[in-house]
């Protein structure tokens, strides 16, 4: 099993591991939807670094799991599969129709994250009126500048705030940056950010 930042990962609360006391939103949430995220951080050996998110934007927590602890793994990638989110009566979601025909053009492998990705995977409801669109990307090898100025020509459009990610073998970028042209974008990594000439291949 593969898990990479984003994937949501179904689990019983009790595996968690924290050093420090887990807080009490962070739990009530757990009991609502069973589920976290996969984090980009470095982990002990057989344990993959998780988050917890509650209903407000500052409700964020840090803990570990146990890979073999793990249920039931949903990639941002998985929840394409069915436009499952067009039953669904919100700005975001209507945003997500417009931009799945964008992302499919060009045959690219992605998904929703953030609070669209959560709540198409748990059933919980956790999209508001002021609430973004999160795009994952997973491009193993480099995408065209082109395209990436064409996609993000085309969001712009959007009346809702559309943020891309990009997760390469070597971290993670925003594609409005990539697509400005500069020598260098800010690279996500395990280790921390760091800035990159060559997002897939990044030395260490």
């Amino acid at each position: 099993m593969v898990l990479e930042p984003h994937d949501l990962l179904e689990i019983n609360r009790r595996d968690l591991i924290s050093h420090s006391p887990i807080p009490d939103w962070a739990l009530l949430s757990l009991e609502i939807a069973p589920f976290v995220v996969v984090r980009r951080a470095i982990a002990p050996n057989g344990q993959v670094a998780v988050g917890i998110r509650g209903r407000n934007r500052n409700e964020r927590f840090a803990a570990f799991l146990p890979k073999n602890r793990v249920f039931r793994q949903i990639k941002p990638e998985h929840l394409t599969k069915s436009y499952l989110w067009e039953i669904k009566q919100s700005p975001v979601f209507s945003a997500l129709t417009n931009s799945a025909d964008l992302f499919n053009k060009y045959s690219l492998s992605w998904g929703p994250g953030g609070s669209v990705g959560f709540e198409l995977a748990s059933k919980v409801e956790t999209v508001t009126l002021e609430s973004d669109l999160d795009i994952i990307i997973r491009a193993a090898e480099q995408l065209p500048m082109d395209v990436g100025v064409q996609i993000i020509h085309e969001l712009k459009k959007s009346p809702v705030r559309i943020d891309v990610q990009v997760e390469t073998p070597a971290g993670s970028f925003s594609l409005s940056e990539y697509v400005r042209g500069s020598d260098l974008v800010l690279l996500k990594t395990i280790y921390g950010p760091r800035m990159s000439k060559n997002p897939w291949n990044d030395p260490k």
